[in-house]
């Protein structure tokens, strides 16, 4: 087994950690290195060595990865470690993601032996897979983490087949951002604090600055007086559109060497 288990993610509202969580539970190791880049996007990369074994996870955000992340993921050095490749995306489609993920893995020197996408209630359309991850959902992914462990230990070598297009699909941005209400809002500065790309002001900490949110919903998890969400009319008439064509349940997917 690995002399290290360090797992680098993006998760705003910690269904993506809890994803991670689940799969070193099945690895039945502890996970060394924790470096969750919600919390900070300038966080410090680990020194990787060839016996290490990465787990890297990132949100799916109108099929990319959040380009932040993408960038930071970028900068990492894997030594020809093994990597294990996951996105979890609020069950419309992760597109190209994956592929862009593995693509980044690959990239940067790692042995990428296993690739896969899971779902979570959506960020922000939360009737979308509301219920998700479920139980369902944790049985594919231990499965999906006995695979790659099988690989691990019989030291198997292939090529890695990941769905998605090169050149990936346009990142597009979200016309939709969280902000609060000035009337309940009592600008405890928790959501200031929390913005992984600095969003929110504290001094109107109800607005958001819709030029640089990623709409990652995480002002919304962290918010102590739930005053933060989306709304307005075009949110509802979205939302309306949105849940009609994506409500119907998608599952797992992944693919190891």
């Amino acid at each position: 087994m690995a002399e290290r288990l360090i797992c680098i993610y993006f998760s705003a509202t910690n269904t993506t950690k809890r994803y991670i969580e689940s799969f070193a539970g099945a690895l039945k190791r502890p996970i060394d290195i924790d470096i969750n880049l919600a919390d900070d996007l300038s966080a410090q990369l680990p020194d990787i060595t060839p016996e290490d074994l990465v787990i890297v996870a990132a949100p799916v955000y109108g099929g990319r990865m959040p380009s932040q992340v993408s960038s930071r993921l970028k900068e990492l050095k894997g030594n020809q470690a093994k990597a294990v490749a996951m996105v979890v995306y609020g069950n419309r489609d992760y597109d190209d993601a994956l592929l862009e993920l593995t693509d980044i893995l690959s990239d940067t020197d790692f042995e990428v032996i296993g690739a896969g996408a899971f779902i979570g209630r959506h960020s922000i359309f939360p009737k979308v897979a509301s219920s998700r991850p479920d139980n369902k959902d944790m049985r594919a992914l231990r499965n999906f983490a006995n695979e790659c462990l099988r690989v691990i230990e019989t030291g198997e070598k292939g090529e890695l087949k990941v769905k998605g297009n090169r050149p990936y699909k346009k990142a597009a941005g979200v016309p939709l951002h969280p902000s609060g209400d000035p009337e309940v809002c009592n600008r405890c500065g928790k959501c200031v604090e929390k913005c992984p790309v600095d969003a929110i002001k504290s001094d109107e900490p109800y607005l958001t600055d819709s030029s640089i949110c990623i709409s990652c919903g995480r002002c919304i998890y962290v918010c102590p007086k739930h005053t933060r969400k989306y709304s307005g009319l075009k949110y509802k008439i979205i939302e309306s559109v949105f849940t009609a064509a994506f409500s119907k349940r998608k599952e797992a997917e992944f693919t190891v060497i």
